[in-house]
């Protein structure tokens, strides 16, 4: 749990940047060789990776800011600190979604087969970034005396501050209260589904099998972690959270593809 990776005078690597920088440069490095073994310009698929991270960071903080808006409007130049946390990974995944899908067709590359060729990248990019999210402090999880991890307040990670705004520990106390390390378990997750799709593929009976079946397993996952993360009630909407209801219509979706492909 160290927030900072490296301190030089005004020069400060944060860790949570650090990790989404190689979730990206791995990705993009296996989207390349995977390109390549199915026949695809690995260099119109790296040109791709790229319009992927600017959308999907575009994507995620736009998420997180209009779920916080009230705290931003009272903050405005925090909206661009990035590199501090405060991603919403669906934000991240439709808008870069959106934007793979007029890359593909302007190049003209096959729609599924590009598709299962990034999918296993976007799942171990997750696996990587939720370690930033550990070593950052956000994303956690509710409170747990028996399953629970503390975070230390040095660097004054966001789990230890809100619960020192909450009222649940003191300002001076030196570390928070445990709490389930929800990061992890979706690293972990993540890395789980990247191999199932790595060894499964050749099994897929057609193009896209992939990256549904990526959707199907992170959707299912997801719904059930967000039940033991922690959520300030301005993330609920009804009985769910945002990311909730997302993963339920990507799950109902990537049934619909599977069930459409099957009879046809």
């Amino acid at each position: 749990m160290h927030r900072y990776l490296l301190k030089l005078g005004p020069f400060t690597v944060y860790s949570y940047g650090a990790m989404l920088a190689l979730a990206f440069i791995v990705g993009t490095i296996l989207a390349a060789f995977r390109a390549q073994r199915s026949g695809l310009d690995k260099n119109k698929i790296v040109d791709l990776m790229f319009y992927i991270l600017v959308s999907s960071l575009l994507g995620a903080r736009l998420l997180f800011v209009t779920l916080n808006r009230a705290y931003y409007a009272g903050h405005l130049p925090e909206i661009f600190q990035i590199w501090e946390g405060g991603l919403v990974f669906y934000g991240g995944f439709i808008l870069a979604f959106i934007v793979s899908v007029w890359f593909i067709k302007k190049n003209r590359l096959p729609f599924g087969k590009v598709l299962d060729v990034l999918a296993p990248s976007v799942a171990l990019g997750i696996a990587i970034g939720r370690i930033g999210c550990f070593l950052n402090g956000c994303c956690w999880g509710k409170v747990s005396w028996k399953w629970g991890i503390s975070f230390p307040f040095k660097d004054n990670p966001p789990a230890y501050a809100e619960q020192v705004y909450g009222g649940l520990i003191p300002g001076d106390a030196l570390c928070s209260l445990p709490v389930i390390p929800t990061q992890l378990y979706e690293s972990l997750a993540c890395l789980v589904i990247f191999f199932i799709l790595v060894f499964g593929q050749r099994y897929k009976r057609f193009e896209g099998a992939v990256f549904w079946a990526f959707i199907l397993m992170y959707s299912a996952f997801r719904f059930v972690i967000e039940y033991f993360r922690y959520y300030d009630q301005s993330f609920i909407f009804g009985s769910f959270t945002v990311s909730q209801l997302i993963s339920a219509w990507l799950f109902g979706a990537g049934l619909l593809v599977f069930f459409r492909k099957s009879r046809g």
